[in-house]
């Protein structure tokens, strides 16, 4: 019912609009150029249509910055993008030129600023150093956060005597996290500040103490916030939200924004049975709040039963957003399906080796304790040699398939870190096109 309000009422002249191609992976973008049209002589799925002017029909993923394929993998079929100076940058890439990407307003610090930069502006203490977590990775040209990334900044900046606040190992990829130096933290109750060593910050918050658990915020979308109606208001304001954002749940707060419980079409459903005339504090309940950085995993019952959970930030106080269950559907098959990849990939390689090399040459090339069966990164010891390379029968050159296969396990071995940060897109192409190679050569019985 939100979905085609959406479309016949919200949706104007002039609008662009982004439309995934599935069956390409590929995206379109276009401009609402008329009315919306009701045919009804047109066949059931087709009869609700609006004109539209294709600016562009063949759009790759990766021309969209890494917040906006985010946004744009909303399971809502009509939903507007309005985040992170979407319509500017779409409105860009419809005219074939780059993304400019986005910047948080808080931020600071010059895009093409380098790490020197960075230590200079800390040193000199004349304004806080302020920017978004990508960007600090993008600083060591990484993309995500895993053990390797997170290792190496830390390590860095503890050499530097330098920590962010919050720790950019758990704050959410665009929110801004400031560089400030040990000696300057408030919490600090000496009278005059410890002189500041290294190992301290290492062994407080060293690479054996990153987060390697799998936390709400890695579901947490990041394409809205929490949507609240306000407990005092007529029950009506709560069913028009729901119907014009297409939610099926609302926070419900008081009018200092202080979190009461939570409404939703179960709720008013069960206050009407009970009341014709039930308001909105009778359809009103109590829903779980958890933190951002609590286990995901514990809530899985919860969000299966009651269809979400809501979401403090880091003050332990302000709802942030709401996890619901097709959040957690859609976020786990972007998060399961580079696995999936590398499973299957290990599996082919496994099947072939195993029929096409003697057992005697797989204990010699392998360790002992691997008893003859390569491990993933073994695969290119065992490989190497091209003798040993075309007893496999394929028609692949050998340098390239060994390339191929570094990468992919270089991918893996950071996959194998529970990195809650989305992959990069040519990441999970480079997996992709290698489980397509094997499938092409990997011979049935």
């Amino acid at each position: 019912m939100g979905q085609l309000w959406r479309f016949s009422h919200e949706m104007s002249e002039g609008d662009l609009v982004v439309m995934p191609l599935k069956s390409r992976s590929q995206f379109a973008i276009g401009e609402v150029v008329g009315p919306y049209q009701f045919l009804v002589d047109a066949q059931p799925g087709f009869r609700h249509v609006r004109p539209v002017r294709w600016l562009r029909i063949v759009v790759a993923p990766s021309e969209f910055g890494a917040d906006l394929r985010g946004s744009l993998g909303s399971l809502l079929t009509v939903c507007q993008l309005s985040r992170h100076g979407a319509l500017q940058r779409i409105g860009k890439i419809a005219t074939n030129q780059a993304d400019p990407g986005w910047r948080h307003q808080s931020a600071n610090v010059d895009p093409d600023a380098t790490r020197t930069d960075l230590w200079q502006a800390v040193a000199t203490g004349a304004e806080p150093v302020k920017l978004t977590v990508r960007e600090l990775l993008a600083r060591w040209d990484f993309t995500r956060r895993t053990a390797t990334s997170l290792a190496v900044i830390q390590a860095e900046l503890a050499d530097r005597g330098i920590i962010t606040r919050p720790s950019f190992a758990t704050a959410r990829m665009d929110s801004v996290v400031e560089l400030v130096t040990v000696a300057v933290e408030p919490d600090s109750t000496a009278e005059t500040p410890a002189q500041f060593e290294p190992a301290d910050v290492a062994e407080a918050d060293g690479p054996d103490d990153l987060p390697i658990k799998w936390s709400v915020s890695a579901v947490l979308p990041t394409d809205r916030g929490v949507q609240t109606v306000i407990l005092g208001s007529p029950l009506s304001v709560a069913i028009t939200q729901m119907l014009a954002t297409g939610y099926s749940q609302l926070a419900v707060v008081n009018e200092d924004g202080h979190y009461m419980g939570a409404v939703s079409w179960e709720s008013i459903g069960r206050a009407r049975l009970a009341d014709s005339e039930a308001d909105l504090r009778d359809a009103t309940v109590q829903a779980r709040v958890v933190d951002y950085d609590e286990d995901l995993f514990a809530q899985i019952d919860e969000i299966y039963q009651r269809g979400y959970v809501l979401v403090r930030g880091e003050d332990r106080r302000a709802l942030v957003g709401i996890v619901t269950a097709h959040d957690l559907a859609r976020q786990f098959g972007t998060l399961a399906r580079p696995f999936s990849l590398v499973e299957e990939a290990e599996l082919r390689l496994r099947r072939q080796v195993k029929r096409a090399i003697s057992e005697d040459v797989l204990i010699d090339k392998t360790p002992k304790w691997a008893r003859g069966t390569p491990t993933f990164g073994g695969y290119s010891h065992l490989l190497k040699e091209l003798a040993t390379f075309e007893l496999l029968g394929w028609q692949l050159d050998h340098a390239t398939f060994l390339s191929l296969l570094d990468n992919v396990k270089n991918i893996r071995n950071e996959l194998m870190h529970f990195s809650q940060d989305t992959m990069p897109q040519h990441d999970l192409d480079t997996i992709d096109g290698f489980v397509s190679m094997l499938r092409a050569v990997d011979r049935p019985v």
